[in-house]
Formats: C-alpha cells, structure tokens, sequence
C-alpha cells in the first residue's frame, strides 16, 4: 500500500515538521520553500539537518528538486547509534541541530551518540 503524504508550503517550522513526520512515520511534501525570495530553496543549515536525520535513521528517502523549492521526505526508522560524526557548519548552532535531534533519541532502537 502506498502512504499519502502530508503537505505543507513554505520553510516554516522545518525541522518540526521533518521530526513529526520522522516519529509519525509519515511521508510530508514541502513546497514553496523560500520561492518568492532572492535565494530560494533551502539554506545550507536546512539541507544539513536533513542529513544529520538521515545519519540517525535507516531507510529515509529524502528528494529535493533542483532549485531547492520542493521537498519530498519519507521518514524512516530511527535506529540511532554511537560515533556519528556531522558537521554542522557555521550558519546555525550546534543548539539548532541538537534540539531536534533530542526529540528523536528517546526513540532510537539503540542509545544515540553523537
């Protein structure tokens, strides 16, 4: 069966939206990110998120367009681990990235260590 997903517009509470959809298991489709500004898409820190989610999880399938405007994210299992290493650049703090990452490591099959 396939699972429809939830839809949102804009780049409001993404990482709220990607941590729901990962503890839901639901698949959520962003568009419209940024789309009427002089840098659309998403930013550096937003893409780097995604990445750190996906270092946590197994099985999550992430597709963005080529502008950066649209996202396609279908969340997968959060299977945790130790000695995960992410750059988080300079853009965000490290608090940015950890906040989210707090409300998925009660979760995880195994004990979360980055």
């Amino acid at each position: 069966l396939a699972m429809s997903s939830v839809s949102f517009k804009g780049c409001t509470m993404f990482r709220h939206r990607i941590v729901c959809a990962t503890l839901a298991g639901k698949p959520i489709r962003i568009t419209d990110i940024r789309a009427n500004t002089d840098g659309p898409g998403l930013r550096d820190f937003e893409a780097s998120f995604l990445r750190l989610v996906e270092k946590v999880t197994n099985g999550c399938m992430i597709e963005i367009n080529d502008t950066g405007t649209k996202l396609r994210y279908k969340p997968g299992m959060i299977v945790g681990g130790s000695g995960i290493e992410h750059d988080c650049g300079k853009s965000r703090g490290i608090g940015w990235f950890l906040e989210g990452l707090l409300l998925l490591a009660p979760f995880a099959k195994a004990p979360l260590s980055i």
